[in-house]
């Protein structure tokens, strides 16, 4: 698993695919519990903390207005892949103007 993939992350409530956001150092070690942005099915219309990303040939869109989602890793049940770079960065930048970094 790496910080910057996409990750299938089934609910009672939903189906969701979650962008791992955790630091690399966090996921080597084992955590349970990791940081993700959820990559949204409808389009939030025009909101400055939203990055579009690809998943599985289906656009989406990730989110940071919505803040990080805590997921229990053993519920990640499907890699959809790494989100392209460029989604990476602009994802970075907006948690650090959400978060206030």
């Amino acid at each position: 698993m790496r910080r910057g993939e996409l990750w299938r992350a089934p609910s009672p409530l939903r189906d969701r695919v979650i962008l791992i956001v955790s630091a690399q150092a966090v996921i080597d070690r084992g955590a349970t519990m990791l940081y993700g942005v959820e990559a949204d099915e409808q389009d939030p219309g025009a909101i400055l903390l939203v990055a579009p990303v690809e998943v599985d040939g289906t656009a989406r869109w990730l989110n940071v207005q919505r803040g990080l989602t805590r997921i229990y890793r053993p519920t990640l049940t499907q890699s959809y892949g790494m989100a392209d770079q460029a989604v990476l960065d602009q994802v970075d930048a907006l948690l650090r103007v959400s978060l206030d970094l």
